[in-house]
């Protein structure tokens, strides 16, 4: 393979690592919501890529979790079920209080600085009621813990279950409550990964984890329920 030919095998890569990164922000952030179906026609509108890179982006995301391929159905975005955000929650909470140790013990000035910025975007947050910021500024308080712990596959673990557990996210950050305990739980974090307090930091990651977890757990079972009585009722 000459020059020629690595180059446009690397524009390709690119391009489809483009695409996947703009569809996978589009699930994550709620514009595609789970469930909803995913034609390749509105993509490639919506893109301007081609058919081929829009089938190769969705393969990328389901193997993911965030993208489901049925036969004779076409692609959709994945519903997270009660079992499976248990399963993700649990997952969580070992990767990200172990983030949260490494974090603590390193305690690397630029992720100290983006932990104790998205703190401060989630009180204002709170006290414009901007939903938005309060989701954006979790995701930022959990990227820089993962950042911070200096582990490259640790971080890219969190990653992919914190992008599948992206509406369970939104869901229960949309109570006044959950925010508030959130709020209290980020700054604890703060303030144990600043002071080096590591296997404080871990227990309070794991234990804000399992909050999120209890609440969101809660939410899905109920909306189940309530489908299987539609479901029977009909």
């Amino acid at each position: 393979m000459d020059s020629m030919d690595l180059q446009a095998t690397a524009q390709v890569v690119t391009l489809r690592s483009a695409l996947s990164e703009t569809l996978r922000g589009a699930i994550v952030s709620g514009r595609f919501a789970p469930g909803q179906r995913l034609v390749e026609r509105e993509l490639c509108e919506l893109t301007g890529a081609s058919r081929a890179s829009v089938r190769e982006a969705l393969r990328q995301l389901e193997a993911e979790g965030l993208v489901t391929l049925r036969p004779h159905r076409g692609p959709s975005v994945t519903a997270v079920t009660a079992e499976d955000a248990r399963h993700l929650y649990g997952v969580r909470g070992v990767l990200l209080g172990y983030a949260a140790r490494l974090c603590a013990t390193v305690r690397p000035p630029a992720a100290l600085a983006a932990i104790a910025s998205a703190t401060a975007a989630l009180q204002e947050g709170a006290e414009t009621g901007d939903h938005r910021g309060i989701v954006r500024a979790g995701d930022a308080f959990h990227a820089a813990i993962g950042e911070g712990s200096g582990n490259p596959v640790l971080q890219q673990m969190l990653v992919s279950v914190h992008n599948r557990l992206a509406l369970l996210r939104n869901l229960s950050m949309m109570r006044p409550d959950r925010v508030r305990e959130g709020l209290a739980a980020y700054g604890a974090i703060r303030d144990a990964i600043a002071a080096g307090r590591s296997e404080q930091a871990e227990a309070l990651c794991v234990a804000h984890n399992n909050a999120g977890a209890e609440l969101a757990l809660r939410i899905l079972e109920r909306m189940e329920s309530n489908n299987e009585r539609e479901a029977r009722a009909g």
